[in-house]
């Protein structure tokens, strides 16, 4: 399902300047532009193998916007909260504890939540549309 979720996401973000991202214990923020993930990175492979795509061209960006999304496309919600608070660590990963992983991503930054939350109701849509699945969006 991760490459369907990320397909969805890249369809109705197109032309936004949005990152997926990860972040250390300080919250430095590393990412790629969601461009770049939709253009070389082959979604309809294996979640490892996208996971490891995206992981593979991450880079140190600056906080840009004031919300990210976790996204977990496998029980199918995304939360939207401040970029500058510490949510959903993982436990055992001490040098980026805010990690990309099999179960989870984030995309940012937003400027509001009300932009964030507007365009995960559209995923929220289009998935329910074409894949009858019920995606949840949590906000702050």
């Amino acid at each position: 399902m991760w490459g369907k979720v990320l397909k969805v996401l890249c369809e109705k973000a197109e032309g936004r300047d949005l990152y997926i991202l990860e972040a250390d214990r300080d919250l430095n923020w590393f990412g790629v532009p969601l461009s770049k993930v939709c253009s070389e990175v082959d979604l309809s492979g294996s979640v490892k193998e996208i996971v490891d795509g995206i992981r593979s061209m991450l880079e140190p960006v600056p906080s840009a916007g004031k919300f990210v999304a976790y996204l977990d496309p496998i029980n199918y919600f995304a939360d939207i909260y401040p970029a500058d608070r510490p949510r959903y660590r993982i436990k055992g990963k001490e040098d980026r504890p805010f990690a990309i992983t099999t179960g989870s991503l984030r995309v940012g930054f937003f400027e509001s939540v009300k932009e964030a939350g507007d365009l995960f109701l559209e995923i929220a849509k289009e998935l329910k549309r074409s894949e009858r699945i019920k995606f949840d969006v949590v906000y702050v």
